[in-house]
């Protein structure tokens, strides 16, 4: 199969290329195999020489167990853990002004008078802000003198009683989400640090599923706004007041990046994410009565005629339109050998699952209870989502399991499944709310697990078949992001193993890293992805210094080159990667004066090419470099000057090379300040006041020889371009890159 493109061929031909040639092991393992899963027992038994008749047993068997070994190796590969490695502790040291936002109802607390006090005694000059109100407009006023501030400290999620209005969000949670759109408002860029009680299990401890849901808004918050996002603290529960300061802020200094760090009596701990290799346990074999919340949608109906498949005797489907729900009659239709309950219930009603509960175990008793309910709402920043759209999406994910957590109690089950998500995990941009809500799932396994019972909470990345992350809409995107959908048989099978006998909260995702990573990584580092083998590889090609041998070739060949031919070489390799990207078949296909927006790039092929270009180059260029360089032309530009600084051609026509070999020191300095002022934006020089001065100074010296001159006209672009781009944030001025908007020339 050749992949077609989907817009006009243009003349363009796409060749059928000779399959590699199979070895004749290789052919025989195929047909061997492939006569044992179509169950052709007379094209087996001929192959291997033996009587039909005495395959016909065995055959089954050796399907069976093909299939079974397949899932198998796909759901290890699949599965990963969250994990928490001791870093060193830097000297705490603090200077400037420190904001401290502390929920009113603990103000007078001894842990809240420890931070403050903590916070002075190392050098940080305290502004202390009582809230008392979640509004946004009330946090507006008192977070103004964040302005100038070297960092801002929340321990707002510290106030962990249920909000009055909306139920499944917590005034801490709804403060800090207030907090920091406040802080977006007033354009504070000091970065923020979410301090949480108890949220994280290091050592297997209890966590508190409230103080959970910070982490999983936290994660969401790095992503949409990077650039003003501290981190996430996390402070035991218990423990001398006293003794915490030093740990708190030993993390405020953030050693080595770190962004997700947990304090305990032994330590600071970064939180990772590993691969989960213990195979110790035995698979989860359902019987009895098995409760599925959610029970008619996608994902409870793929759960369902696993656990029929698997030995459930009675399996009760809860939905909120029970039987009249989408497909619910093909569902039962389906499951032939097991008894179906389907009720309509709603899952966070707790008389009315009790109900439910009393009627079902009549037959058999209650063994296992998986929820999938909930509900999503399309992506929105931090910055545009609200308290109603926070409770909305918790609402039956939170207030459900919250719900089957009581019903149940202290008995003895087989398995307590919670369907978390990896937004909860390493975050999922505009998906704040939904973040929270699995992260509160992953808390409360947590809990469950620390007072001896069953609790899994699995974090789930795409699910093939249209259902769950990856759908028929969206399943293209998530693949190019690296987040690749599953086939359902082998995930449920990684959940089999891990109620069987893994840790309290696993993720089962199958992740192209090598896609992953480059827009996960783009705006920050993520230590949270640092242990995984795959994931450091790409990391270290990417690193400075990786790609020296690389350059080292290219500067060989562009030695060999005049000026214009080496612009035209440096053109072509970047039309040859824009091309490779694009699935076209050489560089011809992409035009050396056109935009790439307009030839099919986005932000994540952006980055691709970037990568690819690197690569190529042994370059390390910023990840925004396709969008600051939107043409192959003058991307190569960019390349020539990265890679011949001292033979780059300046702005007045001039070459900038040894002249005759007889180049004194004074014009190298005079060459390298004429390259880094060519690199700096107009409107940088607008903004620090010095644009004017340039302007006078280039009038006064362009007649005379290697004076500076064109400056005069660019001024009224610059101030127009200052005033443009003045109020738009990161987020912004790239969506504004995406859709062609330009300020000024290129």
């Amino acid at each position: 199969k050749v992949p077609l493109p989907t817009y006009p061929f243009q003349h363009q031909h796409y060749w059928l290329e000779p399959a590699r040639t199979p070895t004749r092991a290789e052919t025989a393992d195929s047909s061997l195999w492939a006569a044992i899963e179509d169950g052709d027992a007379q094209s087996l038994a001929r192959d291997l020489e033996v009587d039909a008749a005495a395959l016909g047993a065995v055959l089954p068997a050796l399907a069976s167990w093909r299939r079974r070994s397949r899932e198998d190796s796909l759901a290890d590969a699949w599965r990963y853990r969250v994990g928490w490695t001791r870093v060193a502790a830097a000297e705490p040291h603090l200077s400037g002004r420190w904001l401290v936002l502390v929920p009113a109802v603990r103000a007078g607390s001894a842990r809240v008078r420890a931070v403050l006090d903590g916070l002075a005694a190392r050098g940080a000059e305290v502004v202390a802000v009582e809230v008392a109100e979640t509004s946004r407009e009330a946090l507006g006023d008192q977070v103004k003198s964040a302005d100038g501030c070297a960092g801002v400290v929340s321990l707002l999620s510290w106030d962990d009683r249920a909000d009055t209005e909306y139920g499944t969000v917590s005034v801490g949670t709804a403060a800090t989400l207030a907090a920091a759109q406040a802080l977006r408002d007033h354009g504070v860029t000091a970065p923020l640090w979410c301090v949480t009680s108890g949220g994280v299990a290091v050592a297997g401890e209890a966590a508190d599923p409230v103080q959970s849901a910070m982490w999983g808004f936290g994660a969401v918050l790095g992503l949409d706004h990077p650039d003003t996002f501290g981190g996430l603290i996390d402070l035991p529960a218990q423990g001398d007041d006293e003794e915490l300061p030093d740990g708190l802020f030993a993390a405020l200094c953030s050693p080595e990046g770190e962004d997700q760090l947990a304090v305990r009596a032994d330590g600071l701990f970064a939180r990772r994410m590993l691969r989960d290799r213990d195979g110790s346990g035995s698979d989860w074999k359902p019987r009895g009565t098995v409760l599925v919340t959610g029970g008619t949608g996608g994902l409870g109906s793929h759960v369902a005629r696993w656990l029929a498949a698997n030995g459930a005797d009675h399996v009760v489907l809860l939905s909120r339109q029970g039987g009249d729900a989408p497909g619910a009659a093909e569902l039962v239709a389906d499951l032939t050998d097991v008894r179906v309950t389907v009720a309509a219930c709603d899952v966070t009603d707790r008389d009315a699952v009790a109900a439910v509960l009393a009627e079902a175990e009549r037959t058999h008793p209650l063994t296992a209870v998986v929820h999938t309910a909930g509900a999503g709402l399309p992506p929105a920043p931090v910055t545009e989502v609200t308290a109603e759209e926070f409770a909305a999406v918790t609402g039956a994910k939170v207030r459900g399991a919250l719900v089957l957590d009581g019903l149940v109690g202290d008995r003895e089950l087989d398995a307590f499944v919670l369907f978390s998500s990896g937004a909860g995990v390493w975050g999922s941009g505009g998906q704040a709310p939904y973040g929270a809500g699995n992260a509160f799932l992953d808390g409360l396994a947590q809990r469950r697990r620390a007072r001896g019972l069953a609790a899994t909470s699995v974090a789930w990345g795409g699910w093939g078949g249209g259902v769950g992350m990856i759908d028929a809409d969206g399943g293209d995107q998530w693949r190019r992001i690296g987040i690749l959908p599953m086939d359902p048989a082998p995930a449920l099978r990684a959940m089999a193993r891990a109620v069987g006998g893994g840790p309290p909260n696993v993720i089962v995702a199958d992740i192209d890293w090598a896609r992953f990573v480059p827009g996960y990584t783009m705006a920050r580092e993520r230590p949270l992805l640092r242990q995984l083998p795959e994931v450091a590889e790409i990391l270290a090609a990417d690193a400075p210094g990786g790609g020296a041998s690389r350059r080292e070739v290219l500067l060989d060949s562009l030695a060999e080159l005049t000026g214009p031919e080496r612009e035209a070489f440096l053109t072509d390799l970047v039309r040859r990667e824009a091309a490779t990207v694009l699935g076209h078949a050489d560089g011809d296909a992409v035009e050396p004066e056109r935009a790439f927006k307009d030839t099919g790039f986005d932000s994540l092929t952006a980055v691709e090419l970037r990568n690819r270009i690197n690569a190529a180059t042994g370059l390390q260029l910023s990840p925004t470099v396709v969008f600051d360089y939107p043409k192959p032309t003058t991307l190569a530009r960019k390349l020539r000057t990265e890679l011949l600084p001292t033979a780059d051609e300046t702005a007045n026509g001039t070459v900038d090379g040894l002249a005759n070999g007889a180049a004194t020191d004074a014009d190298g300095r005079e060459r390298e300040i004429r390259r880094v002022l060519a690199s700096v934006p107009l409107r940088r020089f607008h903004e620090l006041g010095v644009l004017d001065a340039l302007v006078r100074l280039a009038d006064s010296t362009a007649g005379e020889p290697g004076g500076l001159s064109g400056l005069s006209e660019l001024s009224s672009a610059a101030e127009a371009e200052n005033t443009a781009i003045a109020d738009l944030d990161a987020d912004e001025l790239v969506s504004r890159a995406m859709r062609g908007t330009t300020f000024g020339n290129d």
